[in-house]
């Protein structure tokens, strides 16, 4: 059914009674409330594949060509009033009659989602985890357990992203440092007096070195949407993205979904960074020795694909002492983060204890005579051999998901 702006939109009605259905978490049916009638989904035969990265870019600046609508104004099916869904959303209800409807993004967005995760815990389950997590958190005033009342039910929203695979090949120059030992004559105090004892001093022999490494990055994962913080986006990890199901707008039905607000070239910057730490940690192993230092870097990037998919949060706020913190639930295995408030007094407690711990710690070994025995233990030690510490190789059978070939 599309509107007279061509926006195509859909809803699910019982196959026995009509009454409108919605997606109940965990099942492959749309569940009746009224009749109890099971609707099957019908599955998706579309088979789930990456996308040229390059192809993409192509086609986004021939996109740019043409404005794209963002406004979606839909005519419910149920009762023929006419809404528009809220910003950058295309799942939602009439707020009229409460219809559940899905609309197409084509008129909005270059790009549609081709996969997705179904929602797999309840509401219920979600707020138990909230519960879990809320009473779990450390430094928390402890009141909170308590005194935090959610400002409303949770909201279940499929949330895009961008996953990204990549071949990289990255060129470095850079140095090995092997640490040695030299015995040498230093000045200590021991019990308050200054002495001379023989001492192995610590030096680096540096040798210039220069390399190749390869990785495939498979299915980095970014966030494309800027309603929620990246920072507790990211935390919501890991995602059993191998169960990633066709896209089918049933699963949708009774949630909201959000079209992405992240360009894909833009998703594909944030990827980049991600894969640049994990490349300079192959790098550091691949120099090896006891430290390392990394001159010049190169990287380039080949057979670079993506997909676009829907993952599922439940998410709301809660109030305390006069202030709102969001939160977001793991659809999928009810990981929970958010933002929270802090006891200062707990805080500044702990540090406290700390020091005193550590001081009193300290003042025992001292009358123990443990820094004076340490001193001349290590006058004495590796007395006649210099000491070389363990090289750190790369070791190519560690299993590592970013660097596994595919096959």
């Amino acid at each position: 059914m599309a509107d007279n702006n061509n926006t195509k939109q859909q809803h699910f009605p019982c196959e026995q009674c009509g009454a409108d259905l919605i997606y109940q978490p965990g099942t492959e049916a749309l569940s009746c409330n009224y009749c109890g009638h099971q609707n099957l989904i019908r599955p998706n035969q579309q088979e789930i594949r990456e996308y040229s990265f390059e192809q993409a870019l192509r086609a986004i600046q021939q996109g740019k060509l043409r404005p794209l609508d963002n406004t979606q104004v839909i005519k419910c099916p149920n009762c023929a009033a006419t809404f528009e869904l809220k910003s950058n959303t295309h799942a939602g209800d009439c707020p009229f009659c409460g219809t559940p409807v899905v609309t197409g993004t084509e008129q909005a967005r270059l790009f549609q989602p081709k996969s997705l995760l179904p929602f797999l815990i309840t509401e219920k389950d979600a707020r138990s985890a909230f519960d879990k997590w809320i009473g779990g958190l450390w430094f928390a005033p402890s009141a909170l357990k308590n005194k935090a009342k959610r400002d409303e039910k949770l909201l279940g929203i499929y949330i895009p992203y961008w996953t990204y695979d990549s071949h990289t090949d990255s060129y470095y120059r850079g140095e090995r440092g092997v640490i040695y030992y030299e015995r040498q004559m230093v000045t200590v105090m021991v019990n308050g007096q200054p002495r001379q004892q023989v001492q192995n001093v610590p030096r680096i022999r540096w040798t210039p070195v220069s390399g190749r490494v390869r990785l495939f990055f498979d299915d980095v994962l970014v966030g494309a949407t800027h309603t929620l913080p990246r920072a507790i986006l990211d935390r919501l990890e890991p995602w059993d993205l191998p169960n990633l199901v066709p896209y089918n707008e049933s699963y949708l039905s009774g949630f909201q979904s959000e079209i992405y607000q992240v360009d894909l070239d833009e998703g594909f910057e944030q990827a980049r960074g991600i894969m640049d730490s994990r490349i300079y940690n192959a790098i550091t192993s691949d120099i090896g020795g006891d430290q390392q230092r990394v001159h010049s870097l190169q990287t380039q990037h080949s057979a670079t694909t993506f997909k676009h998919v829907l993952l599922p949060v439940w998410s709301a706020a809660f109030r305390y002492n006069s202030e709102t913190y969001r939160f977001v639930i793991n659809g999928r295995n009810g990981k929970t983060q958010g933002e929270r408030p802090y006891s200062v007094v707990k805080i500044v407690f702990a540090a406290l204890l700390g020091l005193t711990l550590l001081g009193g710690l300290g003042y025992v070994m001292e009358k123990a005579g443990v820094f004076e025995q340490a001193l001349q233990q290590g006058g004495n030690y590796n007395q006649y051999q210099p000491y070389q510490a363990p090289r750190r190789l790369p070791d190519p059978y560690r299993y590592d998901p970013y660097r596994a070939p595919r096959y």
